[in-house]
Formats: C-alpha cells, structure tokens, sequence
C-alpha cells in the first residue's frame, strides 16, 4: 500500500488511472501474484490508500480542534493551515481525494471522512454557538468549503489565495448565519487577495476555457432528416433510461438503449463515436432544458428584484431536479467521463455567466464572473447535498443555497458602500 501511495503521489497529473498491479508490485519489489493475499484488485488498493489518507488528515484535524484557543478565528485560522498544508504537501494523493471519477469505495470512504469531521466540528464549536443547530449545519458548511479547497488547488500548488481568502469570507458569514458566532469583525474580514490577479485570471482560465461548447458527439450529425430522425429517436432513448436508472444503470449500454429505440448498435455508431458520446449529448440535452427553465423564471420575473428573482429560480431548480432524478444524479456524477466531464465544465460556466447577468439586471450589481465561477461551484455541491439526503431536496440546505445567492448580492453592495 505504501508503494501505490508514492505512485499516485507522484503523479498528480495522472491521478490513480495509471495505476496496475504490476506498477505496484514492481515498486513494492514482491511479485504481483503476492498482492492478492491482501487485496483483489487496483480498487481496494486505492481505496486503502484514501482511507489511510483521509485518517491521517483527520488525526490533524482532530489536534488542532484539541488546541486550546480564546476564539473562533484563531481555530479556524488552525484548521485552514492544517488543510492547506496537508493539501499542499501530497498533489498526487491530493487529487485522489477531489477525484470526480472516484470508484464507488473511494466515494464511501470520502463520504465517511465528512461524516466524521462534521461531528468533530459540532462536538468542538458548541462552546461558540448561540443558536440551537445539529451536525447538518456542518454537513452543509464542509461542502462549501471542500469544493473550494479543490478550486483553490486547481490554479495553484500551494492553494491559490483569492480561493482560500472566499473560504474564510463564506465561513464567517455561514457561521454567523447559522450558528450565531462571529469568525471576525468586518474590520478584520479580508477581501480575496486583489494583490495577486494572475493567480484568480488562471483559475478563471481553468474553470471558464475559452471556445464554443464541446461538440465531440455532434461528429456524426447527419445532414438528412431522415437520419436526424434516427439520431434523436436513440438520444430519445438513452435519456430515458438514464432517467429512470441513472447514469451507471444495467440498461446503459449501447445494447440495451439500440433496442429501446427500436435500433441496431452499429446503427448507433453512425451518429455517435461511442457510448461516452452518446451520454455526453444526454448530458448536454439536459442542460439546455435546465437553461429553459431559466428562460421561463426570466420571463415571470419581470419587475422583480433581485432576491425575488432568485427565491424564482431556487424554486424551479429544486422542480427540476426533483422530477429528473436519474439525469440528475447524471448531472452530479463523479464517475463520468472526460467527454461528460466537459459537457459539464461548459454549462457551469454559461450558469455563470447567465447568473452575472442577472445580477447586473436586477440588482445593478454585476460584480465579477470569477466570483460567479466560485458561486456555482458552491451551489451545485449543495444541490448535490440536498438530494443525496432527500429525493425532493432537502429544506435546510435549499434555504442555505438561497440564502448564499441572496448574501452574495449583499457583499457586492457591501463593498461598493
């Protein structure tokens, strides 16, 4: 297990997928078949060494809440440091744990790992609060800050520092919300670090690349109507049965979804290069129907102001991925692939661009795209929470996904008084 730890260490550009039994037994020096006493395969290897990871980070966590401290600023100022560092120190192993394509154990040994810190935190910052709230206000806080520790290391091997000054920024004004502390005095509270714009113009890079939308699965698109019939009768077919089984259901196969449309699979492959395409042009299909829902919240929002917009579109997200259970659960997959993954990457970033829209619209507030980039990532990790804990969307944490978009209009007038 060690010597697959020093792989995947040194190799943060790769992440876990170059992995193989016989890598590992020949940086182990034993011979591969001496690897199955004690694993079955690559997965139980990786997953061991995500566990052992996600214990050690805890064991540094847990000693830093033991510290002794007079406030809640120098706790966190601890715990921040503790993250970063250990972040910093393992790329490789750092990847691992963001890792969007994680196998299903990796996922339950990241989900424990969170379980685990929000009870430590709600065990530690009782003695801070003021109102009464249970472990989920936690649950809700580590999503926030955990996609933008990814985010932050993303741009920046050490962590960039307009991210980590965002984390500080959402955690004060989460805390004060929800638990009644207060992390620091508005004197004390840092804006995100305008001393260093390269670092937020790569992240911005990073998660907004320039181009038209990735259009690998339109390769095939066939010019006759007739074939343009067949095409959609299979994209027709294929979100169904994603709708109904999820994206890694026992009918998404090319198989199973040419019989559904009443095809062959060869026919298939005329209009999409494989099945990583066809599901990513399910994906997309998805999207722009999300993108009409917020056509028609525009369209009766007339008049509105901003908070009365946004109370609009909370609403017709929860509808919408409430009644698509399997296409969102497509949506939030950490086990899609590249071509999926890019299909999402682009519309995050056109959500981005539709929100700094609307802010400019209804508030006069445009702000900047970077903070919307950050604010979407933010949002949909608490979507993603909201229905893994209930299928209709979990009401604590659809309040909080408001409450963040409100706050966020309130920091722009904030900084402009």
């Amino acid at each position: 297990m060690r010597a697959a730890a020093l792989l995947i260490d040194s190799a943060p550009s790769s992440g876990r997928r170059p992995l193989t039994l016989r890598g590992i037994a020949e940086a182990a020096d034993t011979p591969v078949a001496s690897i199955y006493h004690y694993f079955p395969d690559v997965d139980s290897i990786i997953a061991a060494v995500a566990a052992q990871y996600g214990n050690e980070l805890i064991s540094a966590v847990e000693a830093g809440l033991s510290r002794p401290t007079e406030s809640l600023r120098s706790l966190l100022d601890t715990i921040f440091a503790i993250y970063r560092e250990f972040f910093a120190a393992r790329p490789g192993l750092r990847e691992l744990w963001f890792d969007r394509r994680a196998s299903d154990n990796v996922v339950g040994i990241h989900r424990d790992f969170r379980e685990n810190l929000a009870k430590m935190l709600h065990a530690r910052l009782l003695e801070f609060s003021t109102k009464p709230h249970d472990v989920l206000a936690y649950q809700t806080w580590i999503e926030i800050t955990g996609i933008l520790w990814e985010l932050a290391f993303q741009s920046d091997p050490d962590g960039d520092p307009r991210v980590v000054a965002e984390i500080y920024e959402l955690s004060d004004r989460f805390l004060r919300r929800r638990l009644g502390v207060t992390l620091s005095s508005s004197d004390e509270r840092q804006d995100p670090d305008r001393s260093r714009p390269s670092r937020a113009n790569r992240l911005t890079s990073a998660l907004q690349p320039e181009g038209p939308a990735p259009r690998a699965w339109e390769s095939r698109l066939p010019p006759q109507a007739r074939g343009r019939k067949n095409r959609a009768q299979i994209l027709s077919a294929a979100t169904a049965i994603i709708d109904s089984q999820g994206p890694h259901g026992p009918d998404v196969t090319a198989r199973a979804i040419a019989d559904a449309a009443g095809t062959s699979p060869a026919s298939m492959y005329r209009y999409f290069e494989d099945l990583d395409s066809l599901v990513a042009a399910v994906a997309a299909e998805y999207m722009h129907e999300l993108l009409g829902v917020l056509d028609e919240v525009e369209a009766s929002s007339e008049g509105l102001d901003y908070n009365g917009w946004n109370k609009r579109k909370v609403v017709a997200y929860r509808d919408f991925f409430a009644r698509r259970r399997g296409l969102r659960e497509l949506w939030f997959d950490r086990r899609a692939s590249e071509k999926v993954q890019e299909i999402h990457a682009h519309y995050r970033r056109v959500l981005a661009e539709r929100n700094h829209q609307a802010m400019s619209r209804y508030a006069n507030l445009p702000g900047e795209l970077f903070s919307q980039i950050l604010n979407v990532e933010v949002t949909g990790a608490l979507w993603d929470l909201a229905f893994t804990l209930d299928p209709n969307g979990h009401p604590y944490v659809v309040d909080e996904i408001e409450e963040l978009d409100m706050d966020f209009a309130r920091r722009l007038r904030e900084r402009e008084i």
